[in-house]
């Protein structure tokens, strides 16, 4: 055999390496996305006010899982008490979307690109009330 043959025949076998990487990367990527695809569907986030006067369990882009109002929530006048649910519903809608981000950057790494479009989306479309001055928010 002449070394032009060997040669073809090694840039082959290297091209055949570097497939099988390929599609050894693109399955795993296939299984981490649908492990993400579960994700989305399984994670939920409960915030609960500062004291107690209102519970909200939020999903992965907003949708709600919950919503309770306790004893407390009668010591509030009607509109301050809508105020306070939208603000612990925002709470709860961010902290599932940072928890969808957090997850892709288990399964992709915390620089992936879809980590960081998780980051966001978490971000700007979900944007978390501020706390202000108030106690913390569990």
């Amino acid at each position: 055999m002449d070394d032009s043959a060997f040669d073809i025949e090694e840039g082959l076998a290297s091209t055949r390496r570097q497939l099988d990487d390929i599609n050894r990367q693109a399955q795993q990527n296939r299984e981490r996305a649908q492990a993400l695809a579960t994700d989305v569907e399984t994670i939920v986030e409960s915030v609960r006010s500062p004291r107690g006067e209102v519970t909200v369990r939020a999903k992965v882009g907003g949708r709600l899982a919950g919503l309770e109002f306790g004893p407390a929530a009668e010591a509030l006048e009607l509109p301050a008490l809508a105020q306070l649910t939208l603000d612990t519903i925002a709470r709860a809608q961010h902290r599932a979307m940072v928890a969808l981000a957090e997850r892709s950057g288990e399964l992709f790494g915390a620089e992936s690109d879809i980590a960081a479009s998780l980051r966001s989306d978490a971000e700007h479309g979900y944007p978390s009330a501020e706390a202000g001055d108030q106690p913390s928010w569990t």
